[in-house]
């Protein structure tokens, strides 16, 4: 019969002959920072964001460059849109019923638009 093995056991064995590490010993308030923050940085962007009126996402803007990259690829507009808000609603950690019938939206008309372009 098979002796049974136990697992811990071979792990503690094999934790016994690791070398010890200092570094491993400090705690870790005590341990200098290996990277800071942009805290300030990120206060002027707050800053800014906060100075922005009410309702100025300003989707003027947005457009523009919606159509800017339109045309520096060779697309229709509509396309980079759909590209954008799929990654968009790709990037969500979690999305509700409206987030994937928006993508099943997209997904349909992307596939109607390439149809009419190749009969075109």
């Amino acid at each position: 019969m098979a002796k049974k093995k136990d697992t811990l056991k071979d792990l503690n064995e094999f934790m016994k002959n690791q070398p010890s590490q200092k570094d491993g010993d400090e705690s870790y308030l005590e341990k200098k920072p290996t990277s800071l923050a942009e805290v300030e940085r990120l206060k002027s962007d707050l800053k800014k964001l906060d100075e922005l009126p009410d309702g100025a996402l300003n989707e003027d803007l947005l457009a523009g460059f919606i159509h800017k990259i339109a045309s520096a690829q060779q697309l229709s507009p509509r396309q980079v849109l759909f590209r954008l808000c799929e990654r968009t609603l790709d990037m969500q950690e979690e999305s509700d019923s409206s987030d994937i019938m928006l993508l099943n939206t997209i997904l349909y008309i992307k596939q109607n638009d390439l149809l009419v372009e190749k009969l075109k």
